[in-house]
């Protein structure tokens, strides 16, 4: 047990020296939540409404006071067959034009025009969640580094390890198989830590100020140790003469993962019959782990928490006993 310790730092000093270790660690996680945390802000679409007839000025303006509608006075029908985003408004009919793209905003036009009388629809308002789009797109890259580095971060040291002949060398030691597998987990432990820090401070940067506190530690641990445990149980079953098999198969297994799952996108934007599959696959649990802490500031559900446990000890309890120093 005493060779733990100095064992991880040695694997810290031996990989932190690598530059491509370096951006796996701190560089790509930043560039994952740059680019999906530009595609959360993208500006909404508007849809332009041209209206004509009666009380079409008060219309129009009405319509300007929403986030997604841009009312114009006058046009004709004719204006939507030769634009996307466009309808139009008979006021005096009562009549909407519009083509197939725009269908779905027919009834949410419909509720602005029925409430243009009512001002009185709501009586206040009260925001009771922080979940902005880019708290949501930060959290979900803090899941998919758990993922990424706990599975690709274990075949990665692994292989490495065996292509330098330095297995062999730690087979000759005196260090014990289970030193060597709680050693390499501890790494991806802390290499998660950092990713995750360069992530927070550019959620920061760009506005999302995330609640950090021992919970939200314990579950980024957890969530590493239980895919790493995954990496584990790949490389341990990958045939040694052709060790950069457990690579290929880690990546073919990771980036499905990643980007099928609430990382990136809610749930409801994936087809219907994919949504179990989505909202129950690990690394949603994780994400859904991580934003109750980070952003609702509340303890996980129990049993996610209890599904991810259980996970973590199925996949280091095989893991472990694949990946030896010594066959």
């Amino acid at each position: 047990m005493k060779k733990i310790i100095p064992t991880t730092i040695a694997i810290i000093k031996d990989n932190l020296r690598s530059p491509i270790t370096i951006f796996f660690i701190l560089f790509f996680p930043l560039v994952l939540a740059i680019i999906f945390s530009l595609i959360s802000i993208v500006p909404q679409q508007h849809i332009v409404v041209y209206v004509n007839g009666k009380n079409d000025s008060e219309i129009a303006s009405y319509l300007n006071q929403s986030k997604l509608f841009i009312g114009i006075v006058g046009g004709n029908p004719q204006l939507v067959k030769l634009n996307q985003q466009v309808m139009f408004y008979n006021s005096t009919s009562k009549k909407v034009y519009y083509n197939q793209l725009e269908a779905n905003y027919v009834p949410v036009l419909e509720t602005y025009l029925l409430s243009i009388h009512q001002k009185d629809l709501l009586s206040s308002y009260e925001l009771i969640t922080r979940n902005t789009p880019e708290a949501y797109e930060i959290s979900g890259v803090i899941g998919v580094i758990s993922l990424s580095n706990g599975i690709l971060g274990i075949t990665g040291v692994g292989s490495g390890y065996y292509r330098d002949k330095l297995i062999e060398r730690l087979a000759s030691s005196p260090l014990k198989d289970y030193e060597w597998v709680i050693s390499l987990m501890l790494y991806e432990v802390l290499i998660t830590i950092m990713s995750t820090i360069v992530v927070l401070i550019f959620g920061i940067i760009i506005g999302f100020l995330p609640i950090i506190s021992l919970s939200f530690i314990g579950i980024l641990a957890l969530s590493t140790l239980m895919f790493s445990g995954l990496g584990a149980i790949i490389f341990g079953l990958s045939p040694k003469d052709k060790i950069a098999i457990s690579n290929t198969v880690a990546t073919v297994i990771v980036f499905p993962l990643m980007f099928i799952s609430n990382a990136f996108f809610y749930v409801d934007e994936f087809p219907q019959f994919f949504r179990a599959f989505v909202s129950y696959q690990p690394v949603s649990l994780v994400n859904d782990m991580v934003r109750d802490i980070l952003i609702y500031d509340k303890l996980p559900s129990p049993t996610i928490f209890f599904i991810i446990i259980l996970l973590t000890a199925v996949f280091i309890g095989i893991g472990s006993r694949l990946l030896k120093l010594r066959e």
